[in-house]
């Protein structure tokens, strides 16, 4: 069973913020939203992947802007 280790704050697809604590369940909707892997003592079997790094790049290399020539 998932398990919070702190205090989070969700909004529910209404907009309706929520408070949930480590002692409350929380629900599907709210664990699939919640994404730092920080705030789980005992993280949701469709979360824990979160506490994973990505092992694939997110972005290409910034390209580096072409030198400037002298004006003379």
């Amino acid at each position: 069973m998932a398990k919070l280790a702190t205090v989070v704050h969700v909004t529910d697809d209404k907009g309706v913020s929520h408070v949930l604590t480590p002692a409350d369940e929380v629900p599907a909707w709210a664990a699939s939203q919640i994404t730092n892997p920080k705030a789980w003592a005992v993280p949701p079997a469709s979360v824990s992947r979160l506490a994973e790094p990505d092992s694939t790049p997110s972005k290409s290399p910034a390209k580096r802007a072409a030198p400037r020539r002298k004006a003379g």
